[in-house]
This record gives C-alpha cells, sequence and structure tokens, in this order.
C-alpha cells in the first residue's frame, strides 16, 4: 500500500469515527410544581403583597414623582408652570448648599470611623463574661429607644455654658466656660459628639452579634499557640469581622448623611443656617419656610445621588475584599 492509500484510509477512519460520536446536549427540562408547590408559590406571593403595595405606594411612586417635580417650579399650592433645569443651576450656583455639603461631609469623615471604632471596642467589652453584662447592654442600647427631643433636651443642659454639667466638671480642672452650642468654632465638634453617642446603639449590637459568630476553636487554639492578645484581635477577630464592619460602615455612612434632627433640635434657625447646616436641613428650609418645593426636590436627588455614588464605592471595595 502506497503513502497516498494510508492517508486516505487514516482520513475514512477519522470521519467514520467523528460521524459515530453523537452529540450530547443536556435537555435540562425544569420539572412541573406539584399542588402543593403551586400553592406554597400563591400564599407566598399573596403574603408579599400588602409589602409590595406599600413599597409602591410610599416609596417608589413618591420617588419618581419628586425626580419630575425636580425640573418644575412646584409651590406651596402644589402648582407648577415650566420644566426645565433651572433648579439644578440655582442649587450648583448656591452658597448655602457647598456650605451644607461642606458640612455634612465633616459629620461623615468625624462621626462615621470614630463611631464605628468605640462600637466595636464596646461590643468587645460586651463579650466578655464581665459582671453586669446584661445591665451594661441595657444601658447603651437606651439611646436607640430614646426619642430625639429628648436626646436634643438632655444634651442642650450638658452642653449649656452657664450651668451645663459639661463646663461644670471642666472648671475643676482650670478650664474657663465652653460655648459648646454658640461658639462658631465647635459647635460642629458638639454635633458631631451627640451623632455619635446616639448611634453607638445599633452598631454595637449588630457588632456584638458578629463577635458572638465566630467559633471559640479559633480563639482556643490561639490560646494554645500562646499568641497575645494584641496580634489575636488583629489577626483573628478583625479579618473574621470585615463583613460585619463593613455593613456597619455603609449603614453608618447613609445615616450620617441624612442626618437632620440634631441640627434641627439643637440649634435654633441662624445658628444652623450659619454654621451647622446639613444637605437634609437645607431641603427642609426650602421645603417648609421658603415654600420652594421644586428646588427642595432637586436637593434631595442631588442627595440620593451622592448617597448612590458612595454607596457603590463602598460595594467595590466590598468586592475587592470579598465581602460584599
Amino acid at each position: 500500500m502506497s503513502l497516498a492509500d494510508s492517508v486516505s484510509v487514516a482520513v475514512k477512519q477519522q470521519k467514520t469515527r467523528a460521524a459515530d460520536v453523537k452529540p450530547t446536549t443536556k435537555t435540562s427540562a425544569r420539572p412541573a410544581l406539584t399542588r402543593l408547590e403551586r400553592a406554597e408559590r400563591f400564599w407566598g406571593w399573596i403574603m408579599v403583597l400588602p409589602l409590595l403595595i406599600g413599597l409602591l405606594v410610599f416609596y417608589f411612586i413618591p420617588f419618581l414623582q419628586n425626580i419630575f417635580y425636580s425640573f418644575t417650579d412646584l409651590d406651596q399650592f402644589m402648582n407648577w408652570s415650566t420644566f426645565n433645569v433651572n433648579n439644578y443651576l440655582d442649587l450648583f450656583s448656591d452658597d448655602d448648599f457647598y456650605a451644607a455639603i461642606a458640612n455634612t461631609l465633616f459629620y461623615v469623615v468625624v462621626c462615621v470611623p470614630v463611631s464605628l471604632t468605640l462600637s466595636l471596642l464596646l461590643a468587645m467589652g460586651l463579650n466578655q463574661n464581665i459582671r453586669g453584662k446584661a445591665l451594661f447592654r441595657t444601658l447603651l442600647f437606651l439611646p436607640a429607644v430614646t426619642m430625639p427631643a429628648a436626646v436634643a433636651m438632655v444634651w442642650q443642659w450638658l452642653f449649656n455654658k452657664d450651668f451645663g454639667l459639661i463646663n461644670y466638671l471642666l472648671h475643676f480642672f482650670g478650664v474657663s466656660a465652653i460655648g459648646w452650642l454658640s461658639d462658631p468654632d465647635i459647635v460642629r465638634i458638639s454635633v458631631s459628639v451627640i451623632i455619635i453617642w446616639s448611634s453607638l446603639a445599633l452598631k454595637i449590637i449588630i457588632l456584638l452579634a458578629g463577635l458572638q459568630s465566630i467559633p471559640r476553636s479559633i480563639y482556643e487554639a490561639a490560646d494554645i499557640d500562646g499568641i497575645s492578645t494584641l496580634r489575636r484581635f488583629f489577626c483573628l477577630t478583625l479579618p473574621m469581622m470585615v463583613p460585619t464592619l463593613f455593613f456597619v460602615s455603609v449603614m453608618s455612612f447613609i445615616e450620617v448623611l441624612q442626618i437632620f434632627d440634631v441640627v434641627f433640635l439643637m440649634f435654633d434657625r441662624s445658628m444652623v443656617e450659619s454654621d451647622t447646616m446639613t444637605i437634609t436641613y437645607l431641603f427642609y428650609k426650602n421645603a417648609f419656610y421658603l415654600q420652594q418645593k421644586g428646588y427642595a426636590s432637586a436637593i434631595t436627588v442631588v442627595l440620593f445621588i451622592v448617597t448612590m455614588l458612595i454607596t457603590l464605592v463602598q460595594m467595590a471595595i466590598g468586592r475587592r475584599l470579598k465581602v460584599a
């Protein structure tokens, strides 16, 4: 047999083998639902339907209406006559808007890391076997169930320049009276202290749950290996708490960006507008004082965009850390 004949026979055999191989395609037909499964699915949607209707009526539709009104000159009687971008042009040329942005970012930069650090330290303390642990947990959770008006009244007394408790205690150390609520250089620090104090409770509960989810066997193995407390925190506790800390940080950013009650209840209008105004207070001022509801809607849209961008950045960082 010549070389050409050998090649021809080999090619024919290869074609025959290829023809004999049948393509195997998986046909994964979805199994039909049983009567019980259909009933469970139906009643599941029935149970969720009231919540979905509530979200649609009270959240989604008003959100779309707010975006629409931000392009109008909506007044106090809910009448409008123009549809343009003048509200946004006026907003980005408004000095009050940039002052509110600066104050809000100040509160974010100061309050978020400090509250996260204090919450983690307090949660770790409450996670130890100490006497009176239940009492301490109750006391630390009180700010979460206290009315904002009551919180404002208490802190107004504590920060009072003439007869406040804080200045009274500082007097024993030779410190002169400080205008916590009147000095323009200090009022933002006072607001930050109140925000941090009032936001600790919920963060502590969440972080404490995260700490208690860490297996005790890991710490027992660390004790056997003779790892110090500080190294155990940075090498074991902190890495395993990253998902919980990430969630709490996202929640904290959103919470501080929307801060309003502390500023509204603690200071009079002149002090707020000059030194402590936030974005949400600027919205309140234009919507209810000046009755410029279209302009106020534009402020909330910008606040939503800023909050969304910060949250997306945090989510991107979380995906890199493999926690989101």
